[in-house]
């Protein structure tokens, strides 16, 4: 593997670290019985009910566009390789979770059926 690929799958594995940090410290707080301090606040929330919450675009988008900014300021080829592979990771899952909640939040919910004994 050459420092291309190896920077390419850094910056993928960086800005996963980013995203499961973010999504476990949301679920920490949950689990804690502190969900009043992280539900509906800043990053936990959707712009819309069919995009990402802002953690998610800020780990996903705005962590590998921080790296393409540096390294084009810095003149680093390997931050841009670094924001390259973390876009790789990024783009794709931000793209699968917009499509899951557009499903969510566009088919009618199942119906639903007591069971009575």
């Amino acid at each position: 593997m050459d420092s291309v690929e190896k920077n390419l799958l850094i910056g993928a594995f960086g800005t996963a670290a980013l995203s499961m940090l973010s999504e476990a410290y949301f679920s920490y707080m949950v689990a804690s019985g502190n969900s009043v301090a992280v539900m509906d606040k800043f990053p936990y929330q959707a712009p819309h009910p069919m995009l990402p919450p802002y953690d998610a675009w800020m780990a996903l988008g705005g962590f590998p566009l921080l790296l393409y900014a540096l390294g084009k300021g810095m003149k680093k080829d390997s931050l841009v390789q670094l924001s390259k592979g973390g876009a790789i990771y990024g783009v794709p899952q931000l793209a699968g979770i917009t499509y899951i909640r557009v499903i969510g939040q566009t088919q009618a919910t199942p119906a639903t059926y007591r069971v009575v004994r």
